[in-house]
This record gives C-alpha cells, structure tokens and sequence, in this order.
C-alpha cells in the first residue's frame, strides 16, 4: 500500500527529456546515444545536417541540439544551431571519411561526458592518409543539448599533417619524449 506522504525515490538522479518529435519523453542515455550516432560515421553526420537525404532511421540535429546551442571546441566557440549547421557543413566540405569510435561516457543529471577516437581522412592534410585523434566531449542539456565542448590535441588533428610544420611538431615531440 502506497503512502500519499512519502516520496518515491526515483531510480537514477537524472531528469527524463522530452523528444520533440515524438512527443514523449526520453532518458539522458537515450540522448547521448543519439548523439553518438549523428557522428558514428560521415554519411549520418551529412543526413543530420541536411546536406544528403535522411532515412527514417537517421538522427537530425534539431532533434539532439537546441536552437540556443553553444559549441567550443579548440579553435572555435560558436552560438546557436544554424551557425553550427553552416560550421560542420564547412569543416565536412574536404573530408574523405570520418567516424568515430566511442570507448566510453558518464551520464550525470543534466550533463554528460564521452570519450571517443575520431578517424578521418581529409584532402590537404597527410597526403588523405588515415589520421586518429583521441578526445572527450562535454555537453550540457534540458530537453536537449544547448553546450557542446570537444576536447582534443589541435596538434596530432592538423599541425602535425602539415608537410614543414609537421615534422618540426614531431621533432620537438620526440625530444620532449627523452
């Protein structure tokens, strides 16, 4: 028998979200899963951004951002979701391939943690060749994201693939190295 006066204790300390589209409400772990798949692999990347035709199955990015997003990430800090929409479909326009492996992530309330490994190929940078760059994200949400932060070595993603710049970059490395 239930007594009025005594609160139920929620199995988790995190608050549901609610999905847009649907109407019904969705678990921060349903969240970062969608999320992570936006960014799995190049074609969902392009789908959730609009810029190549979605099946049913993709997720899109005003279904995991709100429209007040801020990102950050080592070179940039941009506000709102179009601006972040225009940002990828630039920062995607040289890329040949890109997915992203996901080791692993912490979900507290209303903010989350994601350690991943980011594997891309891009035109102009180590002749197209498969580079692999660790990093951790950051994100922030009520209904649905509104902080996003990368963490990551600018380095080992883009000035170590520069033809000069590069092997200066690995030398000074490998003398800190010993």
């Amino acid at each position: 028998m239930n007594n009025p006066n005594i609160a139920t204790k929620k199995s988790s300390n995190v608050s549901p979200i609610k999905d847009l589209s649907e109407a019904a409400i969705i678990s921060p772990e349903e969240l970062i899963q969608r999320f992570k798949s936006i960014y799995s692999r190049l074609d969902n990347t392009k789908a959730a951004c609009g810029k190549i035709p979605a099946n049913s199955q993709q997720v899109l990015l005003d279904e995991v951002y709100s429209e007040n997003l801020t990102f950050k990430d080592p070179v940039h800090q941009i506000e709102g979701l179009s601006s972040y929409r225009s940002y990828m479909d630039s920062m995607y326009s040289n890329v040949v391939g890109c997915e992203f492996t996901y080791h692993e992530h912490w979900i507290g309330e209303n903010s989350a943690t994601i350690k991943w490994d980011m594997l891309f190929r891009h035109r102009k940078l180590g002749n197209g060749k498969l580079i692999t760059v660790r990093g951790i994200t950051h994100v922030r949400f009520t209904d649905r994201i509104d902080y996003h932060e990368d963490v990551f070595d600018v380095g080992a993603m883009l000035y170590e693939h520069i033809p000069l710049l590069g092997r200066i970059l690995l030398k000074i490395k490998a003398r800190l190295a010993g």
